[in-house]
């Protein structure tokens, strides 16, 4: 009897073992496609404890996943995540704002969700009283360098001064060393704690007019195929209303696309 249950237990171990080899190999079996975001999106697109997250990470994941890929994600300095995906085929980089400077240099899955931006100022500033876009051009604006709203502000007559990450702009905002920074009122509360800011310390000032739309980007070297597989499964997923669901998980208002 213990020899039959012996031989009982060895075989179920064998399958399960199987099993695991089988599911292991047939997830690596996938073919690997590559990502590109910043670190400090939130609650689009972050890094936190060495792992990526966001609303749009999410949605790529989904929108690779189903077209039979493996997404593997790292977080860049946004300037540089932008040219990797123009350079090479193939990488996928969100989340982006759709502008005349971008328009020509990739391929565009989305819109994937909406993203207002706001200029903020500390609320100790007293003396920055800023109504209408046109009085940008009398304080220096803290961005995000290769920002989509840089081009705008700069249309307008403001004083740029560009930082390599939104931490990095964060400090100079708290420092003084610029007047206005803009952002997403979604985000606000995490940005502000990453430089010790709370959000009582600060207000929002105005609201920019620019189009809110934020898509999943490729550059104009990949494969066609990819671009319309992704392109079709983002249609699948507003249908079965998936990307709805996402937004609803996230706390982010849904447009339909």
């Amino acid at each position: 009897m213990r020899t039959i249950a012996l031989r009982r237990a060895i075989h179920a171990l064998s399958f399960l073992s199987l099993l695991s080899c089988w599911q292991h190999c047939f997830a690596n079996d996938r073919p690997l496609l590559r990502g590109l975001t910043s670190e400090d999106a939130y609650p689009y697109n972050f890094q936190m404890r060495q792992k990526i997250d966001g609303l749009v990470f999410e949605i790529a994941k989904l929108l690779t996943s189903r077209s039979g890929y493996e997404l593997k994600v790292e977080a860049q300095p946004w300037t540089r995540a932008l040219q990797t995906a123009k350079d090479n085929p193939n990488v996928l980089v969100f989340s982006l704002a759709r502008n005349p400077e971008r328009e020509q240099h990739y391929h565009w899955i989305g819109p994937v969700t909406t993203s207002e931006v706001w200029l903020f100022k500390l609320k100790s500033r007293t003396d920055l009283q800023i109504t209408k876009l046109e009085e940008v051009k009398s304080y220096t604006i803290g961005d995000v360098a290769s920002s989509s709203t840089i081009a705008l502000l700069q249309k307008h007559g403001a004083k740029i001064d560009p930082a390599p990450s939104n931490l990095s702009n964060c400090r100079k905002f708290k420092a003084g060393r610029v007047d206005l920074i803009p952002f997403d009122p979604n985000g606000i509360k995490i940005f502000l704690h990453t430089c010790g800011l709370k959000p009582e310390d600060v207000e929002q000032s105005l609201h920019l007019p620019r189009d809110t739309a934020l898509y999943i980007a490729l550059g104009k070297r990949s494969d066609a195929e990819l671009v319309q597989q992704l392109q079709q499964q983002f249609q699948n997923i507003i249908k079965d209303k998936s990307l709805q669901r996402l937004h609803e998980q996230w706390k982010i208002p849904y447009k339909n696309p």
